[in-house]
């Protein structure tokens, strides 16, 4: 071969890799693919939807399934998409978010070793595989396949590999950063649920018992709706205007000094006021709390009012209605299987954990309990469950940048628990700045939604930190999804700071106008 031929088979070859060819068709069928240890496809299809592009899905070992999506104009990159809740389906929220197929991303999600509802976990009842496949394992051994099927389809490895979830998907995100520091380049966690004893299981049971007290009885909150109308509405007339500008949205709710002592009814007085068990409560879920030996910091001010669609009303208060489910996570798909009757979503991932993960025993109740057995079995579990190791050596020695965030708003999963694990992080290696930042996105709620600007693109955002190697410390934050309170899509936007800056408004300035705005931190 002449060196004339030889370069134009090296161009052809290069053009191939980064415009898959038309024949992509033909090669979407399970004769394709060779044979893989402990690996089997069950479907191999083409699909129209969103763009032209290869489904596969598959499972590896006894039942982790997977769905791997290879779109025919592949931009040589790929991306897992993080779960919801207790999984059970093909959520992926790189697809569900941003459609990544549609810009070229191979992207693959798997259900992490089960099928059912992703607010019911019965499916762990004394079955350790499970519980060990979805807390790490699965993730893991999915993305290290679907890598493998990727560099067979497309004759080429991927040349950038990220993963990106929130909510379950945070906590797989930073149990990938902490387990499997080689798989990926980059890593976006939002919303992070990583702590699943402290918090979702001890914290979250200790706010069940303060919310409903009897475990029989969860149609009406100690917090019903009219109360909490009554709350948030105070904190916000209390707190809203601190940051400059009154617009439902608290920068930063450790300034709120609102004293909830203040509503308390006084004699004879019944409307626009709380009951002191009620106080009582609220005090409860904004107050640090302490059980069985462990800790677990409250909920910030400012997500209480009902229009917050991901705030109290769904995660904390609500109220169980006959056959109605609770939209807890943005992006899931509906599923087709039943889930359990639940007042709210705090409540019921709390006693869907301490049935079937702590004390194996479908009829566990929390009447009575009193965590006196909550460490030893807190203590088994966390290895598996909890993503919280601050040493992140491993996935930065490989180049890893790692992007973690969490709404102020957010009903859900505490942003202070969040900040609490990221200044772990540092204190553990303070140059890990080098390689991790936290966003905390005022006016957020739980992944996205809220009055307040949740449009940021996390993925470019890493891309850009890769190929640059320059640390983001603010980020441009546009309005991506209509809200109430909010400006048409589209219309401005603001921005969002990395850790511990705070969104400051400059005095001046339209509001909507991201130069209106800048990042500062407290004195």
């Amino acid at each position: 071969m002449t060196r004339k031929e030889t370069a134009l088979s090296l161009l052809v070859m290069s053009l191939a890799i980064a415009i898959p060819s038309t024949s992509m068709a033909n090669q979407c069928e399970s004769a394709s693919f060779s044979p893989m240890p402990n690996v089997a496809l069950m479907v191999v299809a083409l699909e129209e939807t969103p763009k032209p592009h290869c489904r596969v899905v598959g499972v590896i070992g006894t039942e982790t399934e997977f769905e791997l999506l290879l779109p025919d104009d592949w931009n040589g990159k790929f991306i897992m998409g993080g779960s919801g809740g207790f999984a059970g389906n093909f959520d992926n929220a790189a697809e569900g978010y941003w459609g990544v197929v549609e810009n070229g991303w191979a992207t693959v999600s798997t259900d992490t070793g089960h099928k059912g509802s992703n607010v019911s976990a019965v499916w762990a009842l004394n079955n350790l595989e499970r519980q060990v496949s979805f807390g790490f394992q699965a993730v893991h051994r999915t993305a290290v396949t679907a890598k493998a099927l990727i560099s067979e389809y497309y004759g080429s490895e991927s040349q950038r590999d990220l993963f990106f979830g929130c909510s379950r998907g945070g906590g797989q995100a930073l149990m990938a950063a902490q387990r499997s520091p080689d798989v990926f380049d980059g890593i976006y966690a939002g919303a992070p649920a990583y702590s699943w004893t402290k918090e979702m299981a001890g914290r979250w049971t200790h706010d069940a018992q303060i919310m409903y007290p009897d475990p029989n009885q969860i149609t009406t909150p100690v917090i019903d709706a009219d109360a909490l109308v009554v709350l948030g509405g105070a904190i916000m007339d209390h707190c809203d205007a601190l940051d400059g500008l009154e617009d439902g949205i608290l920068n930063d709710p450790r300034q709120c000094d609102f004293d909830v002592s203040t509503l308390t009814c006084g004699e004879g007085q019944t409307n626009q006021c709380l009951s002191l068990e009620q106080v009582a409560a609220a005090k409860a879920i904004y107050g640090d709390a302490e059980f069985g030996g462990s800790f677990w910091p409250g909920t910030p001010m400012g997500a209480e009012l009902p229009g917050n669609p991901l705030g109290w009303a769904t995660w904390i208060t609500g109220g169980y209605v006959d056959g109605a489910d609770i939209d807890f996570h943005p992006g899931s798909e509906e599923s087709a299987f039943e889930s359990p009757k639940i007042p709210n979503a705090r409540w019921g991932f709390a006693t869907e954990l301490m049935k079937y993960f702590f004390y194996g025993n479908p009829d566990w109740t929390y009447e009575g309990y009193d965590f006196s057995e909550f460490a030893h079995h807190a203590a088994r579990l966390s290895p598996t469950i909890d993503a919280d190791n601050p040493d992140l050596s491993e996935f930065r020695a490989n180049g890893g940048k790692l992007i973690i965030d969490n709404g102020w708003m957010d009903g859900s999963l505490t942003a202070y628990g969040t900040i609490a694990y990221y200044e772990s992080v540092l204190e553990f290696d303070p140059t890990a700045l080098d390689d991790v930042r936290l966003f905390v996105r005022p006016g957020v709620t739980h992944c996205r939604g809220g009055p307040g600007p949740d449009g940021t693109d996390y993925i470019a955002a890493l891309e850009d930190w890769l190929d640059t190697g320059v640390a983001p410390d603010q980020l441009d934050a546009p309005y991506a999804s209509p809200a109430p309170g909010r400006p048409p899509t589209g219309q401005g936007g603001r921005i969002i700071c990395a850790h511990p800056g705070v969104v400051t408004y400059n005095g001046s300035g339209a509001p909507n106008d991201p130069m209106s705005f800048s990042c500062r931190v407290p004195q």
